[in-house]
């Protein structure tokens, strides 16, 4: 590739994740071409509720000072991300998932977790709609918003302003590969050399990683939500339902005020391959659920609905780290619906990776050579894995190997 334009680093996806490694590498003085097929966050990262939790995939100490990593951001780069940090209620509808969310709370206060359990007469002061039918609910200081497009394009900005390019229409067709390395990619025709090469294509993950010979055990999972118009304050905080580990009949429900008199609501959860097309059963699904929690929602007008494909690996666990057969072939994906929580630290740590050899912290459960040899693995939802529901439906109790 002697006549390619060269990059220390070539980052596949110009998601939230993807612009999260290119600003972390250019910050560190690598050059960085960072390429897209169609763009910037037009795949999950504009599909996205925005939703910020406590990791439960990381050590407590670690996801403890992940909410410092979105305000530093947003201070060092001035970048308007709707950043929201007042904090977010999990609530619970039965008698099982109560227990369970009480049970929780204990267990984090116990690790000094700034959470704790409201009464009834603070359920309806800080949430005056909420349904009767809503039994309990923790609030925590932890976790808010970010807006996803606006994240993933000030990330992208931020990159650029420390010398990384950007290419986005730009499909990437091909991946040199000579030995146990890969030299460098072909996109929009033309050839780019490159030291290393990044697969943050979210849910085409696997489509990227064919172009190097490596499977990359990552699938699409549509989510659809809801935008409704609120001319008055009916919610004022973030709103997730909380469930007992087990197989859940949805993607978990969840509600967002945005700062411009809207609601976001979600979500459901299929697997239907690449299509993104919204559809009514979905719609009203959501709806319905949405308003089981807050039943002044019944009134207000949907102005829009939209569905996008998270990027769920065969175990339900992130995909960090470098490729098994490619040394220099690093993947980070398989965020599924916590992309937006995981984003910084992704970048980060994918980063160091590169400029350091190694990570400050460890990713060996995300390594994709925890997959080599193994083929045909049945993709597990959620309730299935051993990450917690609420995760998937809130995301504050940790793993209980943890």
């Amino acid at each position: 590739m002697s006549d390619a334009t060269t990059f220390d680093v070539v980052v596949v996806g110009g998601g939230v994740i993807g612009s999260a490694v290119a600003y972390h590498a250019a910050k560190r003085g690598l050059s960085v071409g960072l390429f897209d097929k169609g763009p910037l966050a037009g795949g999950s990262s504009g599909a996205a509720l925005g939703f910020r939790t406590l990791s439960n995939f990381f050590p407590l100490e670690v996801a403890l000072k992940n909410e410092q990593r979105f305000i530093q951001f947003a201070e060092e780069t001035g970048e308007d991300i709707e950043l929201d940090t007042g904090g977010r209620i999990n609530v619970a509808e039965s008698e099982d998932d109560l227990g369970y969310l009480q049970e929780s709370v204990a267990g984090l206060q116990a690790k000094g977790v700034d959470i704790r359990m409201l009464d009834r007469a603070e359920m309806r002061e800080r949430e005056p709609n909420l349904s009767p039918a809503v039994i309990g609910a923790a609030w925590t200081s932890i976790g808010g918003n970010a807006m996803p497009i606006k994240l993933t394009y000030g990330l992208a900005r931020a990159a650029r302003r420390v010398g990384a390019r950007i290419f986005t229409d730009t499909p990437v067709t091909g991946i040199d590969v000579a030995g146990d390395r890969v030299r460098g990619i072909e996109a929009g025709g033309r050839k780019f050399a490159s030291g290393w090469v990044v697969n943050a294509a979210g849910a085409w993950s696997s489509e990227i990683g064919k172009l190097a010979g490596i499977d990359v055990p990552v699938v699409p999972r549509k989510g659809q939500l809801l935008l409704l118009d609120s001319p008055r304050r009916i919610v004022r905080h973030s709103l997730s339902s909380w469930h007992k580990p087990g197989p859940q009949p949805s993607g978990g429900t969840n509600i967002r005020p945005t700062p411009y008199g809207q609601i976001l609501c979600g979500s459901s959860s299929e697997y239907v391959g690449f299509d993104v097309a919204a559809t009514e059963e979905n719609a009203r699904d959501v709806a319905r659920r949405c308003a089981e929690f807050v039943p002044a929602l019944r009134g207000l007008r949907i102005t829009r609905s939209w569905a996008g494909l998270r990027p769920r690996s065969v175990d339900g666990n992130f995909i960090i780290g470098r490729a098994a057969a490619l040394d220099n072939f690093l993947i980070a994906t398989g965020h599924d619906f916590t992309g937006i929580t995981h984003s910084l630290i992704t970048g980060d740590l994918i980063a160091e990776l590169m400029a350091e050899g190694r990570t400050s912290v460890s990713i060996e459960s995300f390594s994709p050579r925890r997959f080599a040899g193994d083929s045909g693995s049945k993709v597990m939802t959620p309730g299935e894995s051993d990450i917690g529901a609420a995760e998937c439906f809130g995301g504050l109790q940790r793993r209980r190997d943890q």
